[in-house]
């Protein structure tokens, strides 16, 4: 395999993670608290922040698949 898909590989496995389950009981419990209108500002501002995480890692994940795809061709 060639070193630059060795490569493209493990940095699409790195970003391609799960949260914890601990991550993901808070995020829930964060959307719930929105959802009846109960949320913080302190809450509001870590569920941004969950959401910005969230956005690059879709950028991440579209730009490791277009590097895939293009070494592909």
């Amino acid at each position: 395999m060639p070193v630059e898909t060795q490569a493209a590989l493990e940095i699409a496995r790195f970003i391609a993670f799960q949260p914890s389950p601990e991550v993901v009981e808070r995020a829930y419990e964060l959307i719930n608290a929105e959802r009846t209108g109960t949320l913080t500002d302190d809450e509001h501002e870590e569920i941004e922040s969950y959401l910005a995480i969230q956005h690059i890692m879709i950028l991440a994940k579209a730009e490791a698949h277009g590097q895939l795809q293009q070494q592909d061709s």
